[in-house]
């Protein structure tokens, strides 16, 4: 990977560094520097991979080269977690090599990052329920369970230090809570400049879970975020969690709010005869490998749900629903 460093200048003079991380074999992590004057901000930290902890260490030696003076994470005054996802929060332990400084995510995401065992344990029973629920084998449920539980055991719990709260700015840095991709997900406004995480992207749509399987997750919560953080004035660039920089936080918004709403046109569509969340996901999707089979049955889900949530689709087989204790359930359109 290359470890090219991007720098930004806030309108107030604040410099931010960026530099990616590959967390995952095919996905790369943006990791910000916030240089105040005063302290270094981390903004993220990679998922605490081998490759991902050394592309961290790197991104430091290309901070230093800029800035001509030496830079390395015993420098690091505050840590900031955006979501609680484990490419952005799952390198904490390695960093904790280098340096005590507090930690700070929202409260949603707290129990992630402070009781990361129980955590895993019930998000994975939860998943495995909601794929139950939209008629996945026993047999296809086992293998993306293991697929699912792969890798989540290289994070040890760490205490968090301070919450990040909407309306409560930390290092003259405001925050914004933008639930539904994450429950605790925060955009970050530095002056003119948005890190705005996963909720908003340069290019991908970001991924969203049906709220059934955690809450405040759910396309419900994601779009009243994106109208939120569209009330924002005077953005000048948005600084995503992965990918390129967006140009026009605005436009980026208005375009995510149409490809829901395109996406949710297909889910009305295709349920005009009652379908299982997964059969309707392979009507999206397509036919899927691997890890790809539950990011779909998730999206699939979310989408699903939205118009269950607000009485377009009503669920079909009642009498089965009724009768059984795990049952299968097929949404139709009203």
């Amino acid at each position: 990977m290359s470890h090219t460093l991007s720098t930004y200048k806030s309108s107030a003079g604040r410099t931010i560094y960026s530099f990616p991380v590959q967390s995952f074999p095919q996905l790369a992590t943006n990791i910000y520097v916030i240089d105040d004057g005063s302290q270094l901000i981390l903004v993220d930290c990679g998922s605490g991979f081998e490759r991902s902890n050394k592309d961290l260490l790197a991104g430091f030696e290309a901070i230093s080269e800029a800035k001509a003076v030496p830079v390395s994470l015993k420098d690091i005054g505050l840590i900031l977690i955006t979501h609680g996802h484990m490419d952005h929060f799952g390198g904490l332990p390695f960093v904790r090599e280098y340096t005590d400084a507090p930690i700070g995510i929202h409260q949603l995401d707290v129990r992630v990052l402070s009781h990361y065992e129980e955590r895993r344990i019930v998000a994975a029973r939860m998943l495995d329920s909601f794929a139950e629920a939209a008629g996945v084998s026993e047999k296809k449920r086992h293998d993306l369970m293991a697929m699912y539980l792969y890798a989540k055991g290289i994070y040890r719990s760490l205490p968090v230090q301070f919450l990040l709260e909407e309306g409560q700015p930390v290092a003259e840095i405001d925050i914004y809570h933008a639930p539904g991709h994450c429950p605790g997900q925060v955009c970050l406004q530095v002056d003119d400049l948005l890190l705005t995480a996963d909720h908003i992207l340069s290019r991908i749509t970001p991924h969203q879970a049906p709220e059934s399987i955690t809450l405040n997750t759910g396309l419900g919560h994601y779009l009243d975020s994106l109208e939120k953080i569209g009330r924002i004035d005077g953005l000048r660039l948005g600084l995503g969690g992965h990918e390129d920089p967006i140009e026009d936080v605005y436009q980026r918004i208005a375009d995510i709010r149409s490809f829901h709403e395109s996406r949710l046109d297909k889910v009305r569509e295709i349920c005009q005869e009652p379908k299982t969340v997964a059969e309707v996901s392979k009507e999206l999707f397509g036919r899927q490998h691997h890890y790809h089979v539950l990011l779909a049955l998730e999206e699939t889900g979310a989408h699903v749900e939205y118009l269950y949530l607000r009485g377009e689709l009503v669920a079909a087989n009642i009498d089965e629903i009724e009768q059984r204790p795990h049952p299968v359930i097929q949404y139709q359109c009203v």
